[in-house]
């Protein structure tokens, strides 16, 4: 539910609060033994952040929504308050939540018991290894720094994510044509061929190849103008597709060669 993105972010922003203030709005939501001090409050506010589980993080950051008048008084210069809230609103848009009339919502009901997906993608892309793993990794931080940047650019976030789900399948490919040598050939520089040749080989079904196009259309530029949804919405729509559809290529993968 909430990030390890948004775990720093949110330590980030509490880092700008008296040290008293950071305390008791964590210990009313019973954050225990709390030991923070000015002299290492970032590193006690990243360890502490990082140990909580999301219901409690939840309430902390609702209250934190509620109560974004307050907290702003406190932090001089303004604007860095503003900078730091811009970085958490937009890190928790990436979770699924949104911040609407002093309320955090959720922008999508079905992530309400879900792991972070990114995490767990991240996580599995280190522990398989593909061939341009970091690479893909790299695209999905870039994809996520240009959703945050002040202003966003959201097709800078949509276009890293497709490249990101198109060098995966490059890789996952690669392998499949070590496994099956001769079945069938491809080009690696075009997507159609990509998962045309997946499907060949029997790693897809039809269905799942045209899946696979679908999000891939989408995240194209021009195609993912919204209409009477906001901006926002629809890359975090898209930027999730995307990185859903790198978790089945990844798994499937890794079921299939029996890793």
């Amino acid at each position: 539910m909430i990030s390890i993105r948004t775990r720093y972010s949110l330590a980030q922003f509490l880092a700008q609060q008296e040290v008293a203030v950071s305390i008791t709005l964590l210990a009313k939501y019973g954050v225990q033994h709390l030991s923070l001090s000015h002299a290492n409050l970032q590193m006690s506010l990243n360890h502490t952040i990082g140990d909580q589980d999301d219901r409690t993080l939840l309430l902390v950051l609702q209250e934190i929504v509620a109560t974004i008048g307050s907290l702003r008084k406190n932090v001089s210069p303004k604007h860095v308050f503003d900078e730091r809230l811009h970085d958490l609103s937009q890190c928790l848009l990436l979770d699924g939540y949104m911040v609407h009339d002093k309320k955090l919502l959720q922008a999508d009901p079905s992530i309400a018991d879900a792991a972070p997906m990114e995490d767990d993608l991240v996580r599995a892309l280190r522990q398989s290894a593909p061939p341009q793993y970091e690479a893909i990794i790299d695209k999905i931080n870039d994809s996520a720094e240009a959703f945050r940047a002040s202003p966003p650019d959201y097709n800078a976030a949509l276009t890293n994510a497709r490249v990101a789900l198109e060098t995966l399948a490059v890789d996952v490919a690669a392998g499949v044509a070590q496994q099956h040598p001769g079945v069938a050939t491809y080009n690696p520089t075009s997507w159609g061929s990509v998962i045309a040749f997946l499907r060949q080989c029997g790693e897809i079904t039809v269905e799942e190849e045209k899946g696979l196009a679908g999000v891939f259309g989408f995240l194209s530029p021009g195609a993912h103008r919204p209409i009477g949804i906001p901006q926002e919405q629809m890359a975090r729509l898209g930027r999730s597709f995307a990185l859903n559809m790198c978790w089945f290529l990844l798994h499937n993968r890794l079921a299939r060669s029996g890793n």
